[in-house]
């Protein structure tokens, strides 16, 4: 878990996060991210843990800080 975390906040400082925010993995990504990254966060998931990502699971409790969507993650890896 705290491997995927590192690469999720790797990835969300480098490639997504607007103007180089500094993000934690309790940081709210609203306003840090925009739905076209949340998208591309999606592909990246898909791409690094190599399952699909549910239209309807990206949601604020499954999307909104690195926290959450390393939960997440782990719950459909483990499914």
């Amino acid at each position: 878990m705290d491997d995927i975390k590192k690469k999720l906040t790797e990835y969300i400082r480098t490639e997504l996060a607007s103007g180089g925010a500094e993000i934690e993995a309790d940081t709210s990504l609203a306003g840090v991210i925009d739905s076209t990254a949340i998208m591309e966060l999606v592909v990246w998931i898909e791409g690094e843990v190599g399952f699909d990502v549910e239209i309807d699971d990206i949601t604020p409790d499954n999307f909104g800080s690195i926290d959450k969507i390393a939960a997440y993650i782990e719950r459909n890896v483990k499914s």
